[in-house]
Order: structure tokens, then C-alpha cells, then sequence
């Protein structure tokens, strides 16, 4: 009686079973960590065009002190950007402060702030050839203190504080 061995058998095909699932893992783990990625750069995205809103809204204010000077129309700023085709879904930019209870409503957030809080003193040395000599011994201009926002119709926000000074 001989008993002959057989050939072993069946393993290859287990070993390219093994292979292929942890090839399946680490492909899965690609695709969400690229999933994850592309979430957190389209967030970056809408962030970063909120805050350059912002900054619009701030140039906007800005530019409209020539026509208004610094006087009350200027309190109120609300005004819808031309970013989308439908009116409803354009974004505003206005003055206020964002999460407001108010929030649909602009506020009157510009304020004239004192030049002595500013480092303005009456001995600043100044060319005085050619300008009229300002009130109380300053350089001139006075200083405001603004707060404007953006906001999207999906409810982002953002707002920009500055100061600024208006006036020789």
C-alpha cells in the first residue's frame, strides 16, 4: 500500500483573498480621508468668501463717505450684493452687529470716538501750509468706530470692526 501524498492545494488562492481584502481596506480609508478633505476645503471655502464679504462691506462703507460724508445716512447701511441671479438668495451686506436679535434689521453702529482716546494730543507737529487749522488743537478729521456684516441667505455671517479717521 503506498500512500502518496498530494500537493497542497487551495493555498494561493487564500493568500490572493487576504491580499485583495487589505487592498479593499486601505482603498475605503483613501476615499474617506479624501471625502474628509474635500469637506473641510469647501468649508474653507464658504469661510473665506464670508470673510472677503466682509471686507467688502467694510470697502463699501468706505467709499460711500464721499457721497454721505460722515453724517446719520451713513448710520444705516444695508445693502444686497449682486451675487446671484435670484433677489432672494443675494447676499447683504449691513451695518450691526452679527446674531443680533434684530438680525434682519441693520443697526446704526457707527460711532465717533474721542481723537484724545486715539493718541491724539495738541502738540502733534503737522505741515499748516495750505490747511485750514482744525478745532481743538488736532491734526483734524474725527475718528468713527464702525461694525459691519455680510450675510448669506443660507444664515453664514461675518463681521468687521474698524476705526477710521474722516477729515483733514
Amino acid at each position: 500500500m503506498c500512500l502518496e501524498k498530494r500537493a497542497p492545494r487551495g493555498n494561493a488562492l487564500m493568500l490572493t483573498v487576504i491580499a485583495m481584502a487589505v487592498l479593499l481596506l486601505l482603498v475605503v480609508g483613501a476615499i474617506q480621508f479624501s471625502n474628509y478633505n474635500r469637506e473641510a476645503s469647501a468649508e474653507k471655502l464658504r469661510g473665506d468668501r464670508v470673510g472677503a464679504c466682509a471686507d467688502a462691506a467694510r470697502r463699501h462703507l468706505l467709499s460711500r463717505l464721499k457721497l454721505f460724508r460722515a453724517t446719520n445716512e451713513l448710520q444705516i447701511l444695508d445693502t444686497k450684493l449682486i451675487d446671484d441671479p435670484d433677489p432672494s438668495a443675494r447676499t447683504r451686506i449691513m451695518t450691526g452687529h452679527y446674531n443680533d436679535t434684530a438680525a434682519d434689521i441693520a443697526q446704526a453702529t457707527v460711532v465717533g470716538v474721542d481723537p484724545v482716546f486715539m493718541g491724539a494730543s495738541g502738540r502733534q507737529a503737522r505741515e499748516i501750509a495750505n490747511t485750514v487749522p482744525a478745532s481743538g488743537g488736532f491734526m483734524g478729521g474725527q475718528y468713527y468706530r464702525v461694525v459691519v456684516k455680510c450675510k448669506e441667505t443660507s444664515g453664514r455671517e461675518s463681521e468687521v470692526e474698524f476705526l477710521f479717521r474722516y477729515g483733514l
